[in-house]
């Protein structure tokens, strides 16, 4: 007699076994090329329960039997058992076909509903975020919710102080999250907040600057994105899910990320080694040409007339080793001159 395996002792459970598969497996380990007639000799079982489990093990690849197929033959068949790791092997692998046929299905089905959610509801896929508390809650919801990347372009103005870390980003990325973020000259130039993203890139977030995007934009996963309706009201917030409205928000952010230029700080590959010495008036103009201002607004900003302010700029640009106006403000901004 053998007894049957208890469910919670049987260690094949996992990949698909039963607790009286994993019992008849063991006793044919011990027992190579026993019989129909052998093995019902062994168990209170009746011998068409057995031959039932013999035939559902073979499929399994569990066992192997010598002698003809067939409902007649199966008394004479021998019955042995594969090694054991062997059929670990053999079960796992069963599984995980399964599992990526349940997630192609799952997807499937998850398309279909989606299909049919967007043609019965389209409003669900644009949720409008009303109020300044509501926005930066949202934002910390979708970051928290990230699985694989956050992108984001960055440019004032803002929902949340932007001179205060981003604690979520930080814990986010030492769990593998990436981060990719396009700033703008006008947000860097805002006090402290280069720092700030210098200090991000040291914890791992990869920054580019890039002049006038088109809009502020956070991409979650590319399964969700977060994009001011107005762009000088970050308190009114679209939410939009998988929709071609989002795939053309991730479309735009993908070609940004191409244009902008990586930003580099003092320390890093790449970076000057050098601090040009400037006063406070070079640094405000710099911050000026950082922010995209022409010479004319420069010098309406500055109270210079415009030769001056074309003279002082071309002295910038050649302590900068700059060939646009642009350029020396992305340059005085990589080395947190401005």
């Amino acid at each position: 007699m053998f007894p049957v395996t208890a469910e919670d002792e049987n260690p094949f459970a996992a990949l698909g076994v039963t607790a009286s598969q994993q019992t008849l497996y063991v006793v044919l380990l011990y027992n190579p090329g026993s019989t129909l007639s052998e093995l019902a000799g062994m168990s209170e079982a009746p011998p068409a329960r057995l031959a039932a489990l013999l035939l559902e093990m073979e499929a399994l690849g569990m066992i192997s039997a010598e002698g003809a197929a067939g409902a007649d033959a199966a008394a004479d068949r021998a019955y042995s058992a594969h090694p054991p790791d062997a059929v670990v092997e053999t079960l796992i692998r069963r599984r995980e076909a399964e599992f990526i046929r349940a997630r192609i299905e799952a997807k499937r089905i998850s398309g279909d509903l989606l299909a049919a959610e967007q043609r019965s509801n389209p409003e669900r896929l644009v949720e409008v975020v009303d109020g300044l508390d509501a926005v930066i809650q949202r934002y910390e919801q979708v970051q928290r919710a990230a699985v694989r990347q956050v992108k984001a372009i960055d440019k004032p103005p803002y929902a949340v102080d932007p001179v205060s870390p981003n604690e979520i980003e930080r814990e986010r990325l030492a769990e593998g999250v990436e981060y990719r973020a396009i700033y703008t000259p006008e947000a860097l130039a805002i006090p402290a907040r280069m720092e700030l993203a210098r200090r991000d890139s040291g914890f791992g977030e990869r920054s580019r600057i890039l002049e006038n995007p088109p809009a502020k934009l956070v991409i979650v996963d590319d399964e969700m994105a977060l994009m001011p309706l107005r762009g000088d009201d970050p308190s009114i917030t679209a939410l939009i899910r998988p929709s071609t409205l989002l795939d053309i928000l991730i479309d735009v952010f993908d070609t940004c990320w191409e244009q902008a230029t990586p930003l580099r700080f003092d320390g890093e590959p790449g970076s000057a080694g050098v601090r040009p010495r400037l006063s406070e008036a070079d640094r405000h103009l710099l911050t000026l040409l950082a922010a995209g201002l022409k010479d004319e607004a420069v010098a309406r900003h500055t109270g210079m007339g415009a030769r001056t302010v074309s003279r002082h700029v071309a002295r910038l640009l050649r302590t900068l080793n700059a060939r646009t106006r642009f350029q020396a403000g992305v340059h005085a901004a990589r080395r947190g001159l401005v």
